[in-house]
């Protein structure tokens, strides 16, 4: 065999070998592949292994099928009581429609492009409409799902799916910092003194009632003892009464102890009386 032909024959082989191997391509298992045909999609390749194309005229475009972050820059937005605030956030996304993808987006480039002016857009909005103290506070959480739902939304037409949307940070640019502060303590120390201020009319309120009721009691339990007074002393008058009339003798000789002690009271009294005299007749004739 001559050399013209052992030439033809290598040139042969490897065109052969070079159209095979353009017709040939591989997809990974994190990989999906797009065949595409004068910049139209002719399908998509899902399933990773060996697959075959037209060589030459089909081209391959590979898009990533796992979860993608991407964070988006700082951007300073106004709440609700006007105070701008610093904020970043971070999104995880996915191409769920390559397909859609690539008519739409064409690259990953141009998607986190398009997925940081619809986030950043987002969260302008829904900022603007809670006040600084929300923000950072109980209504975090629902102001970041609306951003995820909104944002979600708007990314589906490109063929991303948006799994979740979350703000890093939330803070006060360094020059408002200071006066914030000051603010809201004032605010706060407002709100002490007004509880306090409550608290010390309520206090005052149960303290005179706490009066009142004494007052009442005391007035109660004296007009009872009064009259229990009462109704003892007319008792002991009924008793005594009772027991003078049935013994008269019984009577003076009650009466001359009244005398006795009223005349014999304290203790340096002294008395010089005649044994004889009538004074002291209860006393030797009991």
């Amino acid at each position: 065999m001559n050399t013209p032909k052992l030439w033809m024959y290598g040139l042969a082989a490897l065109v052969t070998l070079v159209v095979l191997w353009n017709g040939i391509f591989v997809v990974r298992q994190q990989e999906q592949a797009m065949v595409v045909a004068l910049g139209k999609v002719v399908r998509l390749v899902n399933e990773p292994g060996l697959h075959a194309k037209i060589p030459f005229y089909h081209q391959l475009v590979y898009f990533d099928k796992r979860l993608l972050n991407n964070e988006s820059p700082t951007e300073e937005v106004q709440t609700l009581d006007k105070e701008r605030v610093l904020v970043d956030s971070f999104t995880r996304w996915q191409i769920v429609d390559a397909g859609m993808f690539y008519r739409n987006v064409r690259t990953v480039g141009t998607a986190v492009q398009r997925l940081d002016t619809i986030v950043n857009s987002n969260i302008r909005e829904e900022v603007a409409q809670v006040k600084l103290g929300d923000l950072v506070g109980e209504q975090r959480d629902a102001v970041m799902r609306r951003i995820f739902v909104q944002s979600a939304t708007e990314a589906a037409p490109m063929g991303i799916r948006i799994v979740d949307v979350r703000l890093k940070r939330t803070d006060l640019p360094q020059a408002n910092s200071e006066a914030v502060f000051r603010r809201m303590r004032a605010e706060r120390q407002k709100e002490a003194n007004e509880l306090r201020a409550q608290g010390e009319e309520e206090a005052q309120k149960i303290r005179a009632e706490a009066d009142k009721q004494r007052t009442v009691m005391l007035a109660e339990a004296q007009r009872d003892s009064q009259k229990l007074w009462g109704e003892g002393e007319a008792e002991a008058i009924r008793i005594t009464g009772a027991a003078f009339a049935k013994d008269p003798g019984y009577y003076k000789f009650s009466k001359s102890l009244e005398v006795y002690k009223a005349a014999f009271g304290g203790d340096n009294t002294m008395m010089v009386v005649d044994p004889s005299s009538e004074f002291l007749d209860t006393l030797i004739n009991p």
